[in-house]
């Protein structure tokens, strides 16, 4: 399947790893024109070397700041002047506690990052994809947001919001032709994932790899597949979405999950 996406202009949020990260490098093989931003400019430098194409922007964005957004809007503007393609993937489990672990703090950062973030980005956009002959809204949740645990309960329902929102958008953007979707990925090996390998392995002076490895294997227990995600078992889901072979899609939500919600409605 061809899916003809040479010169789409695809702004992806949280781009510099994980799924963010496969999304750009996958969208720049297919010819897209892709802007990345992330709040690290090491992170972005890093994927600028990896990137096949040319016209790409990468640019060092805070998205819990409006500031930085506009800034992100006016650079692509005077780039690129529109865009196709907007994929929401910024998100982050700042904190693997449970309820009862979580401050106010924990929660206003949860909102911020994971849903507010995503609020902002899209109502400066918006206008731009008004104006493209193939928009399409991406976005990233999670299945947390269907499927909460005893984990990380204010990332789950931050991802709820956005979901639901997908949804609402799906209707209120449909007159303007603008396709909204959102891919819920499972557990997909990440810098959250690292990162608390990483913290158990310091507090249990145990081997890096060997934390991994147990990450790894005590997830893939549970997934039907017997293995976790990886970036790039999402990336494909999405450039379907971004794509014309999905222009009657709109309001939908999609699972790459390895098996594990298996909703048949």
């Amino acid at each position: 399947m061809k899916l003809n996406l040479e010169n789409r202009k695809v702004l992806i949020t949280g781009g510099a790893d994980g799924i963010g990260r496969a999304i750009a490098l996958a969208l720049a093989e297919e010819g897209a024109q892709v802007a990345v931003c992330a709040r690290g400019q090491a992170g972005l430098d890093k994927l600028k070397g990896e990137m096949t194409g040319h016209g790409h922007v990468f640019q060092a964005t805070d998205l819990t700041r409006k500031e930085d957004i506009e800034s992100l809007h006016t650079e692509i503007m005077a780039q690129w002047g529109g865009l196709d393609v907007l994929v929401n993937n910024m998100g982050s489990i700042q904190k693997m506690g449970t309820f009862l672990d979580l401050t106010d703090e924990d929660w206003i950062e949860a909102f911020d990052l994971n849903l507010l973030s995503a609020v902002r980005v899209l109502r400066l956009f918006i206008p731009a994809l008004k104006k493209s002959s193939a928009p399409s809204i991406i976005n990233i949740s999670s299945i947390a947001a269907s499927r909460p645990e005893e984990v990380f309960p204010h990332y789950s329902a931050m991802k709820a919001g956005l979901s639901n929102l997908t949804a609402s958008l799906s209707q209120t953007l449909a007159g303007d032709g603008i396709r909204v979707n959102t891919v819920s990925p499972g557990p997909v090996w990440s810098r959250s994932w690292e990162n608390e390998a990483a913290s158990v392995a310091k507090q249990a002076g145990e081997d890096l790899q060997k934390i991994r490895d147990e990450f790894r294997a005590g997830s893939a227990e549970r997934i039907p597949l017997g293995r976790m995600g990886e970036p790039k078992d999402v990336a494909g889901l999405v450039l379907l979405l971004a794509s014309d072979s999905s222009s009657w899609i709109t309001g939908s939500n999609f699972t790459a999950d390895g098996g594990i919600v298996r909703n048949p409605f």
